[in-house]
């Protein structure tokens, strides 16, 4: 199932940076506080994931440090660095619940009724696309977006604990102060095999996000 889901996936890393930004070169240490993506408490089964980042950059090496809880148990939750330009770089208030259609799973929703849920289509254009898939092993690039075999699985509690130092492209390292931290996954209600993994509408779906800031600020 985690290999069907990875190959549906396909999101590219676009930074693409005004000029002025493109020289604005981000070093240091920096904290992304996670909150939950508001959802109707019904449709998500009142899942309510919360955490913390820190991140310290050198050069282009970034050391990563983040805990969440509320999570699905047991189940691996896909976690990127998100951001572009063209993006609002906010993360998504509930107003984001258009619920026209999703690419990603198209039998999800009914068109013109709001299901109470921001999915990863409805929240993309305010956290952007993929920069850095945060993987316990190997690539780290957009191209494991969805390479679940390779994320941090949740303990019983619903508790995750993320250490890992990664290259990262040259553009999210000048601009790592602009970008977001968004974790995916959730088991909603009625959900038969009781599991995140059984539709991509629900494995993608966002349920935490922090903006990433300088923590000198």
């Amino acid at each position: 199932m985690h290999k069907r889901i990875a190959v549906l996936l396909a999101v590219p890393a676009t930074i693409a940076l005004s000029a002025g930004a493109a020289f604005a070169v981000s070093a240091g240490a920096f904290d992304a506080a996670l909150h939950a993506v508001p959802h109707d408490h019904v449709a998500d089964g009142g899942s309510d994931v919360t955490g913390n980042a820190s991140l310290r950059l050198t050069g282009r090496t970034l050391d990563v440090r983040l805990t969440a809880s509320g999570l699905t148990p047991g189940e691996p939750h896909a976690m990127h660095i998100h951001g572009d330009v063209q993006a609002a770089n906010e993360c998504p208030g509930i107003e984001a619940d258009a619920n026209t259609g999703d690419a990603i799973d198209p039998d999800s929703f009914l068109a013109g009724t709001k299901d109470g849920l921001i999915s990863l289509g409805e929240g993309l254009p305010d956290y952007g696309p993929i920069d850095v898939s945060l993987t316990v092993t190997g690539d780290t690039s957009a191209a494991s977006g969805l390479s679940l075999e390779r994320f941090l699985t949740a303990d019983a509690a619903g508790r995750i604990d993320y250490h890992r130092s990664v290259v990262v492209p040259k553009d999210v390292a000048k601009n790592l102060g602009n970008l977001h931290i968004v974790i995916h996954g959730a088991d909603l209600p009625g959900d038969a095999d009781a599991s995140s993994l059984s539709s991509l509408f629900e494995a993608t779906l966002p349920v935490a996000c922090g903006e990433i800031d300088n923590a000198s600020r």
